[in-house]
């Protein structure tokens, strides 16, 4: 049987730190010239999403003519002079005064708005009555370059660009920007039991494949771009090929195997043979078999379990990656909220007390404790429904259900629970630090 007793076990937050700076991404944070990743020019109207690799500068002054402030008539404001209201009773449109409207080059000749509201115009639009007289020359107006002038920054590298930023770089008359390219993230199943979805016959003991479908949407959602790879048997070359093949391609390598310790699973110990292990586990339900390695200068991120468990734990060590690469903030988006409803009891196993297995002889098919000790703390994953209360609190409820089910699909927040080590139990009333997944109302 195979030696785990050397697996590094670390905690979520140490191992991400680890991976960032073992795979370089830590010092992009924020500094996108430093990215590894190539620069490509994109349309505007393309780039929801993207992150720039490059300032972009407006092309031109704007507004580039005397332009109106509101909806107004423009007049000169030499026949205003002293600030006396002149005699406009022979005034012409045309000659004396025009309309002008906001955001419009005012009309040649003309100077000075005065808001329409102040203006009776007559019922053939070509004499008017005004009721105040403006206060300066050029009052109404905004001047040439008063927005932005060729050459200013309308944004910055390493800013995502949104619908409003969008609409700021447009506005510079700039149809394309240079953005950082999506890093590449291939995805290697392996498992001789799986078959993929579709297949007119699902032979005795298949299961069929479905993370490539959580990995493709998760990495997309988050600015990356999938690369799909065939399911992979357990063998050792196998796997082993499959993975020089995705690091010569990737950018990042997630490689999805079983619990890591079943007689098929050789992930790491294939890893750990070609590369540089930074961990085999975490300590943490589901993803406790979740993994960093380093192979070629590519990371790899080793993610157990079925669809369920492994969508949450994409989010902890895939996401950073990604973001990080981009030069996007990695961190988690976690908030604090009352709790309001009492939590279930944990379930036997890792999640549960591990003081406990002081006293009590463990089942079967409780996992031992592994490279986590008695005086450590382990965390269940807790999926949670995060509201914002009448009195407009953030509180935050359980889910009653397991990371698959319906009802844990619809969490939007999850509680990393603490058990073990001493872990002061949590109650209604607490305030709890969440982590955001979905969307809050």
């Amino acid at each position: 049987m195979r030696d785990h007793s050397n697996h590094i076990e670390l905690a979520r937050e140490e191992a991400v730190r680890r991976m960032l700076e073992a795979s370089g991404f830590a010092g992009v944070v924020g500094n996108p010239e430093e990215s590894s990743l190539r620069v490509e020019r994109v349309a505007v109207a393309d780039a929801a999403g993207r992150v720039l690799a490059r300032d972009v500068a407006a092309q031109f002054d704007a507004p580039n003519a005397l332009t109106c402030a509101l909806d107004s008539i423009a007049v000169r404001y030499d026949d205003f002079e002293g600030g006396e209201m002149p005699d406009t009773s022979t005034w012409t449109r045309g000659v004396n005064w025009e309309f002008a409207n906001t955001g419009v080059a005012m009309p040649e000749g003309f100077d000075t708005a005065i808001v329409i509201e102040h203006v009776k115009v007559s019922s053939d639009e070509q004499h008017v009555e005004i009721d105040a007289a403006p206060s300066k020359r050029f009052a109404g107006t905004r001047p040439v370059g008063s927005r932005m002038h060729a050459g200013d920054v309308l944004a910055h590298a390493g800013e995502q660009i949104t619908p409003e930023v969008a609409a700021r770089i447009a506005g510079g008359n700039v149809v394309s920007v240079p953005v950082l390219a999506k890093p590449r993230v291939a995805f290697i199943p392996t498992g001789d039991e799986l078959q993929i979805p579709g297949s007119a016959f699902v032979a005795r003991g298949k299961n069929i494949e479905t993370n490539s479908l959580v990995v493709k949407m998760k990495t997309e959602a988050w600015g990356g771009e999938f690369v799909p790879m065939q399911v992979v048997s357990d063998s050792p070359s196998a796997i082993e090929a499959a993975i020089r093949e995705a690091c010569a391609v990737a950018d990042i390598v997630v490689l999805n195997a079983g619990s890591s310790k079943g007689s098929g699973d050789w992930a790491c110990e294939v890893m750990e043979s070609i590369g540089t292990m930074i961990c085999h586990q975490t300590n943490h339900g589901p993803g406790h078999h979740s993994s960093y390695a380093m192979v070629d200068g590519v990371p790899i991120v080793g993610i157990s379990g079925p669809s369920a468990g492994a969508a949450v734990t994409l989010g902890f060590y895939l996401r950073p990656l990604i973001r990080a690469a981009l030069s996007l903030n990695p961190a988690p988006i976690v908030v604090k909220a009352t709790l309001v409803e009492e939590m279930p009891a944990p379930r036997r196993g890792r999640a549960a007390d591990i003081q406990s297995e002081k006293e009590k002889k463990p089942a079967g098919e409780d996992r031992p404790l592994e490279a986590t000790g008695l005086t450590d703390v382990f965390f269940g994953l807790k999926p949670m429904s995060l509201f914002v209360s009448a009195e407009g609190r953030l509180e935050v409820r359980p889910v009653r259900g397991h990371w698959g089910t319906p009802a844990a699909n619809a969490a939007n927040a999850l509680f990393m629970m603490p058990s073990g080590g001493g872990a002061a139990p949590v109650q209604v009333g607490d305030l709890l630090e969440v982590e955001i997944i979905g969307p809050v109302y």
